[in-house]
C-alpha cells in the first residue's frame, strides 16, 4: 500500500502568498492616487500664483496709463509689490526699458509655487 505524505500548512502558505501580491497592488495604486491628489493640488496652487501676477500686471499698467506713474530711467526691480492679495499669494513687478518701450514682468507667488507674465507697455 502506497504511503500518502501529509501536506499540512500549504493552504496557509498559499493564502500568504495571495494576500502580499493584493497588498502590494493596493499600495501601488493608492501611491498613484496620492501623486494625482498632490499634482492637482501644484496646479491649483500654480493657477494663483498665476492670477496673483495678473493682477500685478494690471496694477502696474493702471499705474502707468491712468496715474501718470513716473518710472525711474533706470532698470530697477520690484517696482511695486504687495505681501499678500487676501489669499495668501502675492506679487511683485519688475521692469526695463527699451526706448520707447518699457517691458513689465510681474511675479506672482503662492505656497511656494512661483509663476510670471510680461507686458510690453509704450507710454
Amino acid at each position: 500500500m502506497p504511503r500518502i505524505k501529509k501536506e499540512t500548512g500549504v493552504i496557509l502558505l498559499l493564502t500568504l502568498f495571495i494576500l502580499s501580491g493584493i497588498l502590494i497592488i493596493t499600495l501601488a495604486a493608492a501611491d498613484l492616487v496620492l501623486a494625482g491628489l498632490k499634482m492637482n493640488r501644484l496646479t491649483g496652487y500654480s493657477n494663483l500664483a498665476f492670477f496673483a501676477s495678473e493682477a500685478g500686471l494690471e496694477r502696474v499698467l493702471w499705474e502707468a496709463r491712468k496715474n501718470n506713474y513716473v518710472l525711474p530711467n533706470i532698470d530697477t526691480a520690484n517696482i511695486f509689490s504687495l505681501g499678500d492679495l487676501g489669499n495668501g499669494s502675492s506679487y511683485q513687478v519688475d521692469y526695463a526699458t527699451s526706448s520707447p518701450n518699457v517691458t513689465f514682468k510681474s511675479i506672482g507667488s503662492y505656497r511656494g509655487v512661483k509663476r510670471s507674465v510680461e507686458a510690453t507697455y509704450q507710454p
